[in-house]
C-alpha cells in the first residue's frame, strides 16, 4: 500500500516518491482470525490506525522468527521502480489518522 502519492499539484506529495521503500508487515491475531476481522485492507492509513488502536487484532511480525513483533519497520528495504496512474490519481486516504497513528510516516 502507497501512503502518498506522487502527485505534482500539491507541494506536500510532489516530492514524496522514493524508490527506497520499508516493509512494515503486519500480523493478524488469533483473536482476530476467530471472528473473521482478518479482512483485506487497502488503504496505509487504515492499515495504520488499526495497528495503533487495536493491537489485540493486529501486530507487527519480526520476519526472522514469523513471532509477534510492534507494527513497523520490520528492517526489510525493498528498491521499486517508479510508479504511476493511467487514469486519475487519488486525491484523499480512505480514512483520518487516528493518534499514535504512524501516519504521516516517521
Amino acid at each position: 500500500m502507497f501512503g502518498d502519492f506522487p502527485i505534482l499539484s500539491d507541494p506536500r506529495h510532489a516530492q514524496a516518491y522514493s524508490p527506497l521503500w520499508d516493509a512494515q508487515l503486519g500480523l493478524w491475531t488469533d483473536k482476530a482470525v476467530q471472528q473473521d476481522l482478518n479482512t483485506r485492507q487497502i488503504d496505509e492509513v487504515q492499515v495504520f490506525n488499526l495497528a495503533a488502536t487495536r493491537p489485540d487484532l493486529l501486530t507487527g511480525v519480526d520476519p526472522a522468527t514469523g513471532k509477534p513483533a510492534a507494527y513497523g519497520a520490520s528492517g526489510v528495504d525493498i528498491n521499486c521502480a517508479v510508479i504511476g496512474f493511467i487514469d486519475k490519481a487519488p486525491t484523499a486516504n480512505l480514512a483520518a489518522p487516528v493518534p499514535n497513528s504512524q501516519f504521516p510516516p516517521r
